[in-house]
This record gives C-alpha cells, structure tokens and sequence, in this order.
C-alpha cells in the first residue's frame, strides 16, 4: 500500500507570492529539490492537484503545471485513476557508503585527469581579461581599421552564401587559405600550397593541434628557457617531456642540447625574434637544427608570433624557408597584427599530412568561424591588411622610441633597455639584480602598469631581473606618466629581493 504525503509536504514547500519567478516554477523547483534530497521517497503518492492547491491557497493549474513538468522529466510518476507519485530513480539505488562525502576535499580532486595540475599551474592565463600600458603582445586596438573590418562585415554577411552559416570545409576555407600562403611567402619566404595551411583558432590551438597529431605521451621536446610559457605548457598538457634548453647571444643553445639532454622528437623555437628575449636564432645555428632534424626524424615548431613588425633593414627570413626537408611546422597568427579577438592563426602542415592535421583540429573545436574567415580573406585581399601593418610598424616605431626616452630620463639608474630591432616589446633589465621582478611586477599593477616580469619565462634556467614591456598598446602622449608610475612601482619594490 502507497503511502501520502499531506500536511508533512506543505511544511517542507516554500513558495514565495512577491518573487518575480512564477509559482508554477517556484513549485516545480521546491518539488524537485525534494526528491532530490530524499524528503519525498520514492512510491510517495502526491495530494491531487485540487487539494494541493487548496492548502497552498494557489490555482489548480499552476500545481497541474508544476505536476506534468514534473513528469515530463522523470521525477513524477502519473497512474491513470490512481494519482501521482515520486518515481523511481535509479540513483537511490546507491548505499550511502558509495557517495563521497561532499565535505571531503579530495573528493574532487581524484575524479580530475593527470593534467589538471599542468593546466592549473600555467601562467599563460595571466591577465589576459584586459590590458593597460605596457602590456606585451597587445595591439594598437584604437587604432584598428574598424569601419573598413565592419563595411567588409556588412558585405559578407548580405552577399555570403549559406555555406559561410555552416561548420565550413575541415582545414579552412580554401580562399582564406590561398591569401595566408600568399602572405607568408612574400613576407617570410614560406612557399607552400594553399592546401597546406590548416586555419585554426590561434596560434595558441595550433601549438595543442602539432602536440596532437605528432607526439605521443612522453616523447621529449627541447624547448627555450626562458621561453615562450604558453607552447612549453601546451605540450606538457599532452604528456610531453618539455625539457629546457638555455639561450645564448645567438639564441637557441644547441649544442647544449646535443650533449646533455635525451634526443628530441621536437624542437619549439621562436627564431626570427626570440619570445621573450628577442635574439635572433644565427643562420649557423639555423641550418644545424635543420640537419639535426633530417637526421633524427624529429620535427620544429616555428613560433613567428610577430615577424610583421622589424624596424631595422629587412624582415629576417624564416627558418621554415631554409628548410628543404619538409621538417619545419610553420605557425603564425593574427593576434597581434590585427587584435586578438579575432582568434585566427594558422600552421603550414607537411602535404602527406595535411588530412590528420584538418580532422585533428576538427576535433579540438570544428573550425574557426566561417564568416570570420572571409571577413579576413577579403581584408586581406583588399590591401587593407597590409596597409595596417604598415601604418602599425610607423606608429610602433615612434613608441618604442618614447619608452626608451622616459625610461632614460626617469629610470637612468633603475633600468638598461635598448631599442629593438622587432617586434612589440622591449627588455628593461633591472640593475640591481638581487630584487624581485615579480614582486616588482605586481606592485607596476598595483600603481596603474601593466608589465610581465621576466622570471616567470623561466623553467629550469635562472637569469636577471627584469620587466617585459609592452610599447604597441601605450599612447604615445601617456608613457611618461606610465613610466614614472612604473618608477615608483620599482622604487617601493627595492627592498623586495628573489
């Protein structure tokens, strides 16, 4: 025989008149919580749904309401002539024994994969909500082409056909594929086939997609120490021995490599300006990692983060266009060309390879916005592109050159920078090197700068003190207050040492 619930249920329900959320809602959430909780057991027969509106002093419909939903989801069991009744659910089957206490912290921890703590302990999420003067790797967003990207927007959205609404062909578009190889072979000396490029959602997935395709758990990576933290965390995320490889003034230390460390299935280098010291990897050493990777079948990841923007003589050529041995994995993106929003990189797959690398990264996210895409494809294509770098490399140009006065006029004694030849960041080595940068960095936040402190590149390799500073997103009428305000950051930070 079924028990009934009567007076018992009207003490547990709480329904509130003056709350904006329905009663219906409000009844269908105070019963389900009941179930839940175990209050209504299961074989429990409800009051009819006029009795129960009766006592509840609500309409008849509202608790029909509450009842079928209810029974739509499996938490009420109507029986034709009989009346309704909290269903059977097979998670009370369970002794109480086999629940983890919710009180044990550990409880959840356990249930988390290996890599948890890889993605836990990474410090490629810092900050990355927002910017302010001196942010590495951000943009001019101001000064984005906005009204060209939004009439171009407009176009494609008007006159796209429905496939540009779709997930859109593995790989990328073809057109879009087309304009990035011809852009990289004219300013990188790249030559590959439009087939080549996978798109991917930045250069970032691209690192995780090479990881995916041609490593497996615990093959050894040689990677920059210091160096660039997201790539190195990428491939530690997917099992990968990420072993430290130190710099010198020609960059990559690779004989230090060859004589201390296991034989690398791959090298992640950023070559043509080094992330975040901004070396130049010597052609010497180029062509020896080439050979290296001919010989041992390993492959190497170029990282040409911001190879747009060289102020001195000619871009450097890539290290991908001396390679005649299909070894070199390009990857590129337009973060910090355009605004890294966009979420577009690409990489240059080996043509034997190109079907693994377009399903691979079919399965880290499908594809990159089709309507994206073409905005792009057709930015590029326009001129408008290029024209923006250009006017970017100007403007850059002249900020660095600001930085560099206000820090000579007001930090002399604090910091050596120099100009550099590239890129969108400068090194302020710290002169006294028994402080903490990091400390130091926090307290730059703290008074209104945004800046990274060198130490946190590192992994096993210990170097000087010092403060990546971004100039491509400070105005160049506000870095002398900035730098003055970074100043006194160093200053109150003197007495904190590593």
């Amino acid at each position: 025989m079924s028990r009934e619930t009567g007076g018992a249920l009207l003490s547990m329900l709480q329904l509130h008149h003056e709350q904006p959320v329905p009663l219906y809602r409000q009844l269908e959430t105070e019963l389900r919580r009941l179930i839940l909780t175990g209050d209504l057991a299961a074989g429990l027969r409800l009051p009819a749904s006029r009795q129960l509106a009766l006592d509840l002093e609500i309409s008849r419909l509202t608790v029909k309401n509450a009842y079928e939903q209810l029974v739509s989801e499996g938490f009420l069991k109507a029986v034709r002539g009989a009346g309704t009744y909290v269903a059977q659910i097979s998670t009370y089957e369970l002794h109480p024994q086999d629940i983890p206490s919710q009180s044990e912290p550990s409880a959840h921890r356990q249930r988390l994969s290996e890599r948890a703590a890889a993605v836990a302990c990474t410090g490629a999420t810092t900050r990355l909500e927002g910017f302010r003067a001196f942010r590495p790797g951000v943009p001019a967003l101001d000064l984005f082409p906005r009204k060209i990207w939004a009439a171009i927007y407009s176009r494609v959205l008007r006159q796209g056909d429905g496939d540009l609404f779709s997930y859109g062909p593995a790989g990328g578009l073809p057109g879009l594929r087309r304009s990035v190889a011809e852009h990289i072979r004219d300013l990188r000396g790249v030559r590959c086939e439009p087939e080549q490029i996978i798109i991917t959602a930045g250069a970032q997935q691209a690192f995780a997609l090479v990881a995916l395709t041609l490593l497996n758990p615990q093959d050894v990576a040689w990677c920059e120490d210091p160096g660039h933290i997201a790539g190195r965390d990428a491939l530690a995320l997917f099992g990968i021995r990420a072993l430290s490889v130190p710099l010198d003034s020609d960059g990559f230390d690779l004989s230090h490599a060859l004589n201390s460390l296991p034989s690398a299935r791959l090298i992640f280098v950023t070559p043509s300006h080094q992330h975040p010291l901004g070396m130049t990897l010597s052609l010497e050493r180029r062509m020896q990692m080439i050979e290296y990777a001919r010989l041992s079948e390993a492959w190497i990841v170029e990282d040409d983060y911001d190879s747009e923007y060289r102020y001195v003589g000619r871009t450097i050529p890539s290290l991908r266009s001396l390679d005649r041995y299909g070894r070199v994995i390009y990857i590129g993106s337009f973060s910090k060309s355009l605004f890294p929003g966009l979420r577009i990189g690409y990489l240059v797959a080996p043509p034997d390879l190109v079907d693994t690398f377009a399903a691979g990264q079919i399965l880290l996210s499908q594809n990159v916005s089709p309507v994206t895409q073409e905005v792009l494809r057709r930015f590029i294509d326009d001129g408008a592109y290029h024209a923006h770098i250009r006017r970017m490399k100007s403007i850059y140009q002249v900020r660095q050159e600001r930085l560099l006065e206000a820090l000579g006029k007001h930090a002399a004694d604090l910091f050596e920078a120099s100009f550099t030849d590239a890129g969108m960041h400068t090194i302020a080595w710290l002169k006294d090197d028994h402080v903490s940068d990091t400390a130091i960095a926090q307290n730059a936040w703290a008074a209104g700068v945004d800046c990274l402190p060198l130490s946190i590149f590192c992994n096993r390799e210990s170097i000087a003190p010092g403060l990546m500073l971004g100039f491509a997103c400070a105005h160049e009428e506000e870095i002398p207050d900035r730098v003055e305000q970074l100043v006194t950051a160093v200053r109150k930070g003197s007495s904190l040492t590593r």
